[in-house]
């Protein structure tokens, strides 16, 4: 387990690179961090995206001295369509065959223009049933990084979304996290230009519903720079450090609050869809990803949904270094980061 390779996280507008494994339950950090990615990456077919995001992964490889060549790369939840589905329980080939034979209903484009992968979440003898997370993107994309892995000299042993990393990771550490836990566990993975909801099932820590829409952190620090008359970089700062008092002259409540409902909104119905489905009451929140730059999204959550919502954190579980100090705040970000390690 991430012995012989490390994990690079392509994100909407960040590339992150974490080398960690599992160690005794706790994850023993060799060396993160963070750049900014190119943003036009995966809707750009021109060459000289291709290259500049080459240029910014041999930069942070070098940088970091890694000599690993081996990479598992995660990809946003965004360029892809995830669907968790309940089959009976048949061979691999049987069961590809099943689901190719049913994915035109949950995949909008050519089954011949896409790349489908399967991974069965849980076996259930009892009722001879298989619990399947099933990941679709276009062989376009899949082909870019796998492109842009291998002009930076390295070699993708593996692409995966942040659903699946993110359920690697959780299923790993749910009893850490959500202790006697009776209930439903939401995440939400907050993206700089959308945001990925994932319900876990708190006693088995296995992720049984998913949803992603088109709401990300990137819309709240537009909404200051147009309202407030003021840049990205001073934006960015205000929305990390308001805690929803309003301590100055500019009144940033009122600029974000529409934004603010919306996004409840799509949580909120996300919700009733789970409970309806499940009969069971959803009993925790945690953020992760940018969430650690919104420190008041959680609040506004738990007051708005009456449901308790915190960042989550992976401090706790990492051995002590100048790397995890360096990144003791911001951990929230690598979580599907961390996740791509542990495959």
């Amino acid at each position: 387990m991430a012995d012989t390779f490390f994990c690079l996280d392509i994100g909407e507008n960040l590339i992150k690179l974490v080398d960690t494994k599992l160690v005794v339950n706790q994850l023993d950090v060799q060396t993160m961090t963070y750049t900014e990615g190119e943003m036009n990456f995966f809707s750009s077919e021109a060459e000289k995206i291709i290259e500049n995001q080459t240029s910014r992964i041999e930069k942070i490889i070098n940088s970091l001295k890694i000599t690993k060549k081996n990479v598992a790369v995660v990809i946003p939840d965004s360029v892809t369509y995830s669907q968790i589905l309940q089959m009976p329980r048949l061979n691999e080939k049987e069961l590809i065959s099943a689901i190719k034979y049913q994915a035109d209903q949950f995949i909008p484009m050519p089954i011949d223009e896409t790349n489908i992968d399967l991974e069965v979440l849980n076996e259930n003898e009892k009722e001879n049933t298989l619990s399947v997370l099933m990941v679709a993107a276009p062989k376009k994309i899949i082909e870019k990084v796998q492109k842009v892995t291998e002009l930076a000299g390295l070699i993708p042993e593996s692409v995966e979304n942040e659903l699946s990393a993110t359920a690697r990771f959780f299923s790993s550490f749910y009893k850490t996290f959500s202790p006697k836990t009776q209930g439903g566990i939401c995440i939400i993975n907050l993206a700089y230009n959308s945001t990925s909801l994932y319900y876990f099932n708190a006693q088995t820590g296995l992720v049984l519903k998913n949803h992603t829409f088109n709401i990300g952190y990137s819309l709240f620090i537009k909404e200051l720079q147009i309202n407030l008359n003021i840049d990205e970089k001073k934006s960015t700062d205000v929305l990390s450090l308001f805690n929803g008092q309003e301590t100055s002259s500019v009144a940033i409540r009122p600029v974000i609050l529409p934004l603010l409902k919306e996004f409840t909104y799509e949580t909120k119905r996300f919700i009733n869809l789970i409970t309806d489905t499940y009969h069971s009451p959803l009993v925790q929140i945690h953020l992760i990803n940018d969430g650690f730059r919104f420190m008041y999204l959680p609040v506004y959550l738990q007051e708005s949904l009456s449901i308790p919502s915190n960042l989550l954190n992976p401090y706790s579980i990492t051995r002590k270094s100048t790397v995890t100090e360096t990144y003791k705040n911001s951990l929230p970000l690598f979580i599907p980061t961390i996740g791509g390690n542990l495959r």
